[in-house]
């Protein structure tokens, strides 16, 4: 006996350094330098890289192309295979190191045409941004070149090396960023086939811009100094606007295995892994269609306690590991910029420098098409252009698949872009501002030069998208506003459903010029608020969009705020993490109002009513409320459309919740359905329907496991972290979370606020940055997650700008020098 324990102890130590040794190999050997010293071969001059306590970069260099290679080279030591994975998913390259799983994301990357645009778009950069773009690449690779032996874990996983990067790569991120938040096309065809069912009429009501809780930045008819007459005014702007004309579309035609074992015999751990990617990017999709917007406002010295503005700003993108955003401070001649940046971009997007702070929310401007094009059947390869058969340019695109034979993919391309969907005869072409000659070349990475709102505007005025609403503040007092896009102007409608495409009645005609955006500068107000939601009034005449998001976020930011005169950093992130939910608060006083008259038939759902008479409103995670008003909300919107849509009732995307709102404030007869006599009978269906979806769903009867945090839990996924010990080392999953997607802390399970922002120009070591995680990628890093408990309780991470603040907290000096 004594001789199997010794054997049996001898094992388990065996095992023990085994893992050890494992873990140190694969998880903390990679780890990157922080102190001491590196050579970059294509530096100029020394460059050093400071680091806090959260691991926050502040590089300074002696020039502009110093401080890009740098960066570069810092970003890849946090985020190598973050970027790789972005620019990977942009071009369509999943497949070569996943296998056949992310083929269909391929294909549709592939189709969109971000790699050909961005190609294309590398050869139009002016000069001192080619340089810069340039540089930030030789800093990757440089990287890569020398940890080819120590990668981080997710290549050893997958068993690949990363290719060089290009500036090209950095442009085809732009891409991922705009198919983020611009691509409609599918709304486009679901509100045409939703117009075709339920009629013309019933339309107008389903797809109406008018919102009672709306607050328009520019173009409202009640506010007589919106700030709108003096913001081109004061920029003293005399730039004629031909840079706003189109070009025409662009149709251009355009490693070692780890180990020595080949795909094929290598373990089924890629399979795995490639179905938690595709997982993860497709929830990723599906999250944004669900309209999770951004918070942003801006307020004077008259609503803050030391008399400057404050600024603020959260960006809702989906939640993971690592974060969407990157935060950095930059010193160059010229840049003093200390902010947010996205994986694989150089410089500084959102942020503050030593004089301005800026921040930005999704505006939803229209600037994407589709055209019904009609093919010759006796020909494919043509379609009809104004009577006559046109060549369609074909596109031949070879996949590569991990352990499996290429794919190919024949992309055909019409006047307007490619096929992206064919039903049926009919086959829709896309036209989109990002593919657009200059498109991914022109984004907002040059805002931090700027030092007051000339050039601030001056800097938006290149912006070719996303379109933004920008939101701005200085320390000279003033607060301003922008939205910053190429807006296409059209003959003839507004593109919000598919066109034919036969006829050049639909064609684009320019692009509505910069000087007619909506812009504000100092409003009398002293406060601008964007949501997501409709920022023009009727008085605003160019066309954006009527695709507006819902406006509860908006009209609780602005209930806040608007008669504060104290207001502090801290205030403003008390409000980014404001859970009171707008709609569920009004469907509660229309269920309490209606079971007065109307019992449901359900006990449960009667008691959870009974419940609501003490409800505040606030979506705590521990309440069976908000499940429950979450559900009817859904159940009441079905029980309309129902007549008219069938089960497909998930074909009406807009702002579903004020449609809701409007029919039951205003209780039109004509859309109750004939299965009820009242929409007091509808509320109390609908509350019955809701109580048997949440025992569905939670697998009890019990009112008590109905807790929201049941479902809505928040889930921070690692791209390949959805199961197993994978999920374990890599993600934060089940933590209970307050809100709703209508709190101004938009809270779903796996899209939320993405990084929070204050800029406090009346002392910038005072400003609010942080993120969901924490600026490394690798598990090893004690920043991989550091950050996040403050995050999700809502405390604020003060971020030093001075130098003096800045040497208080500095913990890391990394020098990097010229040489190789």
């Amino acid at each position: 006996m004594r001789t199997i324990l010794r054997v049996f102890y001898w094992l388990f130590a065996i095992l023990l350094i085994a893992a050890a040794f494992l873990t140190h190999w694969f998880i903390y050997r990679p780890l990157p330098q922080f102190d001491g010293s590196a050579a970059l071969s294509g530096l100029q001059h020394e460059v050093t890289v400071e680091r806090d306590r959260w691991g926050v970069p502040h590089i300074r260099a002696a020039s502009a192309e110093d401080l890009a290679e740098a960066q570069g080279y810092v970003m890849a030591q946090d985020r190598l295979w973050q970027m790789d994975l972005l620019r990977r998913v942009a071009r369509g390259q999943l497949s070569e190191i996943l296998g056949p799983a992310t083929l269909s994301i391929d294909k549709e990357f592939r189709t969109n045409g971000f790699a050909r645009a961005a190609e294309r778009d590398a050869t139009l950069l002016d000069l001192e941004s080619r340089k810069v773009m340039e540089a930030y690449a030789r800093g990757v690779n440089q990287f890569i070149d020398q940890h080819k032996n120590n990668l981080p874990l997710e290549f050893s996983l997958l068993r690949y090396e990363p290719k060089p990067w290009q500036p090209s790569d950095t442009l085809a991120i732009s891409g991922y960023m705009y198919r983020t938040l611009t691509d409609t096309w599918e709304r486009e065809l679901n509100r045409a086939k939703v117009t075709e069912r339920a009629g013309t009429d019933r339309a107008k009501d389903l797809f109406s811009e008018e919102a009672a809780m709306d607050h328009f930045v520019v173009g409202d008819p009640k506010v007589i100094d919106d700030g709108s007459q003096r913001s081109a005014a004061d920029s003293d702007d005399e730039d004629d606007d031909d840079d706003m004309q189109p070009d025409t579309v662009l149709k251009a035609s355009r490693g070692t295995p780890y180990g020595g074992l080949t795909p094929e015999s290598a373990p089924d751990i890629t399979s795995a892994l490639s179905q938690s990617v595709e997982e993860f990017l497709q929830q990723s999709k599906n999250g944004i269609r669900q309209g999770l917007g951004s918070n942003n406002w801006v307020v004077s010295g008259a609503h803050t306690a030391t008399g400057k503005p404050l600024l603020a700003n959260d960006t809702h993108l989906e939640l993971s590991l690592p974060s969407i955003w990157y935060q950095i401070h930059v010193t160059a001649p010229g840049w003093n910029v200390k902010g947010f940046t996205l994986p694989g971009a150089p410089m500084v997007i959102i942020g503050h420098n030593d004089r301005i702070a800026w921040g930005f929310t999704n505006n939803g401007a229209d600037v994407q098409d589709l055209y019904v094009e009609t093919f010759n059947p006796a020909s494919p390869d043509e379609y009809r252009v104004k009577g006559s058969w046109a060549k369609a340019q074909l596109i031949d695109e070879v996949i590569h698949v991990k352990g499996q034979p290429d794919e190919q993919l024949k992309i055909t391309v019409t006047r307007h872009g490619p096929i992206v969907h064919r039903e049926g005869d009919k086959a829709y072409a896309m036209r989109w501002t990002a593919t657009e000659p200059g498109g991914l070349a022109n984004s907002y990475n040059w805002l931090g030069k700027a030092r007051n709102w000339k050039e601030f505007r001056d800097t938006m005025k290149r912006v070719w998208g996303p379109g933004q609403n920008a939101v701005y503040a200085d320390v000279e007092g003033n607060i301003g506003y922008v939205m910053a896009a190429r807006v296409p102007i059209r003959k003839k409608g507004h593109g919000e459903v598919p066109v034919p495409g036969d006829t050049d009645d639909y064609e684009w005609n320019g692009y509505i010029p910069f000087d007619h955006l909506p812009q504000a500068l100092n409003p009398e107000s002293g406060l601008i608020v964007t949501a997501n939601a409709r920022v023009v009034g009727p008085n605003y005449k160019p066309y954006l969009t009527d695709r507006w998001e819902e406006p509860y976020r908006t009209a609780r930011i602005y209930d806040l705020l608007h008669d504060r005169h104290d207001l502090r950093p801290e205030d403003m992130l008390r409000v980014q993490t404001d859970t009171y939910s707008y709609p569920h608060a009004f469907l509660a006083d229309q269920l309490l109002a209606a079971s007065k008259t109307v019992k449901p038939k359900d006990s449960r759902a009667q008691k959870l009513i009974d419940g609501l008479k003490d409800w505040n409103g606030i979506a705590d995670a521990d309440s069976p409320e908000v499940s429950f008003l979450h559900a009817t909300r859904r159940a009441a919107i079905d029980l309309l459309l129902e007549p008219f849509l069938g089960k497909d009732t998930s074909l009406y995307q807009w702002r579903t919740t004020t449609f809701l709102q409007k029919l039951l404030t205003d209780r039109p007869a004509k859309w109750l359905p004939p299965a009820y006599k009242s929409y007091d009978e509808l509320l109390a269906a609908a509350a019955d329907v809701a109580v048997a979806k949440l025992t569905e769903q939670s697998k009890s009867a019990r009112v008590e496991d109905w807790a929201w945090k049941r479902f809505n839990s928040l889930d921070m996924f690692h791209p390949i972290g959805r199961t197993g010990l994978l999920k374990r080392l890599l993600s934060i999953t089940d933590k209970p979370q307050s809100g709703t997607q209508y709190s101004v802390r938009a809270a779903t399970k796996t899209h939320g606020p993405a990084m929070r922002f204050v800029g406090n120009p009346g002392n910038w070591d005072e400003s609010i940055l942080l993120i969901p995680a924490g600026q490394s990628g690798q598990p090893g890093s004690s920043h991989y997650s550091d950050q996040f408990s403050y995050w999700y309780e809502g405390k604020p991470i003060f971020a030093p700008f001075s130098d003096a603040a800045e040497a208080t907290a500095r913990k890391h000096t990394l020098t990097l020098k010229p040489g190789s």
